[in-house]
């Protein structure tokens, strides 16, 4: 019996876990041969599953199916970072402070004007969520709750970026949500001393106060402060890319 009693859409979760966390890790190198017959017996799951998990990890641009020779794994210049699969699954591995280093790079320009547009255009709902989410923060980070910590910075983060009230810059809170679930399921917190992360607690509630204050010059630089010093803490730990001969 190979489905056993979980739903399919269980087991085709297990399929795109299995194998995509161990691409990520590098378990399985760019070239492999992803078997399905193979897969089916190793995680007891019925091919028509196995197919479908297969389907979804080809779509990010981790494997791509031939005819007749099975699936390979792909080079990294073929895969979807932004997907919060991806995200979630360099985040587990030890891809994980390069990951938060990329990542917080490229939120650095798309969230300074996330912020400038949102004090402009945010409603007087979204404003009143925002200063709540940063008062939860630092309920949180008082009762050294990592968990609800980062779970309320989601929400500022994702608040400011809806409130841009851009669909292009709004698309990109779901990866920032993942990004920062990340770093509240890991416990960050290690390498972010009270200190710290008090300081950025403080830089989160002014940005809440620009964006209600509706004053976008002042959300625009705070928001890029944030992200500054957090690439400073993940530079603290690991050194930063070398940089190419000249």
């Amino acid at each position: 019996m190979r489905a056993g009693s979980s739903s399919g859409g269980d087991l085709h979760s297990r399929v795109v876990e299995d194998i995509g966390q161990r691409i990520i890790n590098g378990e399985l190198a760019v070239g492999d041969t992803i078997f399905a017959e193979q897969v089916c017996e190793r995680l007891n799951i019925s091919r028509p599953v196995v197919r479908e998990g297969l389907r979804t990890l080809s779509s990010l641009g981790l494997i791509q199916s031939r005819p007749q020779r099975g699936t390979r794994v792909l080079p990294r210049s073929n895969w979807d970072f932004l997907s919060p699969y991806i995200i979630r699954w360099r985040g587990q591995s030890p891809d994980r402070l390069t990951q938060m280093r990329e990542l917080l790079e490229l939120r650095l320009g798309i969230e300074h004007a996330a912020a400038y547009f949102a004090a402009t255009r945010r409603t007087d709902a979204a404003a009143a969520a925002m200063k709540d989410a940063a008062a939860r923060m630092k309920t949180a980070l008082d009762a050294h709750d990592t968990f609800a910590y980062f779970r309320a910075d989601q929400e500022v983060h994702r608040l400011m970026l809806e409130g841009s009230e851009n669909a292009v810059l709004a698309q990109f809170a779901e990866t920032v949500t993942a990004l920062l679930r990340i770093r509240g399921e890991t416990n960050p917190l290690v390498y972010s001393p009270q200190g710290l992360a008090r300081a950025s607690l403080h830089r989160h509630i002014a940005l809440a106060d620009a964006l209600d204050a509706r004053d976008p010059e002042r959300a625009a630089e705070l928001a890029r402060e944030i992200i500054i010093e957090t690439l400073k803490e993940v530079d603290a730990v690991t050194p930063p890319p070398a940089s190419p001969p000249v």
